[in-house]
């Protein structure tokens, strides 16, 4: 059957004649192989001119490009004693920061009893008062200790000790104790230089217990005493001072400056410290003197524990370095200190017995 026959059967089929059939000639040639298949992607390779121009690459960069052997896994039983120290390392540094903690919260306690010597003023002869007590008066069975806490650093002169000598700066206080007059111990304020002093004042400003630490430190017994000796007026000082105290003695003077001045000490000590005064460098002969003794009895009342007389044979002992209480003639102003140590002598025994009595 021809081309034309079977295209008319199929026009014929649908209801059509051929003759409506037009062939056109096509332009296009269409080649006879299949289509080219389609390869999965993968990564073209770069030929040999296309590498020679990339920039070099440093070696230190193809070592880190270059993966690293995994770090082979540690057992149980590798792994078992080294967690036990870890865990106990832990544990004993959990259990010091505890411990520092209850320290610092804790109150440090001092057994000896502790005699604080103030003034609003200078010029009243404090130190030189200080010095004289720590020297003459000692509790039955214990030593005294005298402490300069008064930047001065002159109490250690007036004991006989030599200057330039290492003081509460000192990490240990009991390795640095001098010999001093009467077999006292002293413990200069000390040469420091100027970031020595600055770090003192600021450990004496951030820690409220400091003295009490250092004294707690010294293990000191009950039947010792310990003679302080304060800068004057305000300070940090002062009040590490004040926290140990079991007797607060101000010094004042029979003058008006120092009258003026026991309102500014007032304010410095509180309602709740308890004090006694002692009158220092009073002059009999002069009236002025006696009548301004007169006014200071008024306004301390039974406060005033004791009035000394000017001395000079003080003053001439620090000069040659002598004890100016163990002269061969007792001078009117030893006499007058040793009266004082008397008086605070039964009042630190008088205490004692009351807190024996509460306990």
């Amino acid at each position: 059957m021809s081309r034309t026959d079977d295209i008319s059967n199929l026009f014929s089929r649908f209801g059509a004649t051929s003759d409506s059939y037009h062939e056109f000639d096509s332009q296009f040639e269409y080649p006879n192989t299949p289509p080219a298949q389609v390869k999965a992607s993968e990564p073209e390779e770069v030929t040999a001119p296309v590498l020679a121009a990339l920039p070099p690459v440093a070696p230190v960069c193809v070592a880190l490009a270059k993966a690293e052997d995994p770090a082979p896994l540690m057992s149980t039983a590798d792994v078992a004693i080294p967690l036990r120290n870890l865990l106990a390392e832990v544990a004993l540094a959990r259990q010091a920061e505890t411990e520092a903690l209850q320290a610092q919260l804790r109150t440090p306690q001092c057994k000896a009893r502790v005699v604080v010597l103030v003034s609003a003023k200078g010029g009243v002869g404090k130190t030189t008062l200080a010095a004289s007590l720590a020297s003459s008066l000692r509790l039955e069975g214990g030593k005294t200790l005298a402490i300069d806490l008064d930047p001065q650093n002159a109490l250690h002169h007036h004991l006989g000790v030599e200057s330039g000598v290492t003081g509460i700066g000192s990490a240990c206080w009991s390795s640095n104790l001098q010999q001093g007059f009467n077999d006292v111990q002293v413990l200069p304020y000390g040469v420091l230089s100027d970031d020595q002093r600055c770090a003192l004042e600021r450990e004496v400003s951030q820690d409220r217990h400091w003295l009490a630490r250092q004294l707690e430190r010294m293990d000191l017994g009950t039947h010792d005493l310990v003679i302080v000796d304060t800068p004057t007026g305000r300070s940090a000082y002062l009040q590490q001072a004040l926290d140990v105290a079991d007797q607060v003695l101000v010094v004042t003077a029979a003058d008006a400056a120092s009258f003026i001045a026991l309102e500014h000490m007032d304010r410095l000590l509180g309602a709740n410290v308890a004090r006694s005064y002692v009158v220092n460098q009073f002059e009999p002969g002069r009236e002025f003197s006696r009548d301004m003794l007169e006014v200071l009895k008024r306004r301390l009342g039974a406060q005033l524990t004791g009035v000394v007389e000017q001395d000079h044979g003080f003053g001439e002992a620090l000069a040659y370095g002598r004890n100016p209480l163990t002269v061969p003639v007792r001078s009117v102003g030893g006499e007058g200190v040793l009266l004082l140590g008397e008086h605070l002598k039964a009042a630190l025994q008088n205490a004692r017995v009351t807190e024996n009595s509460a306990s």
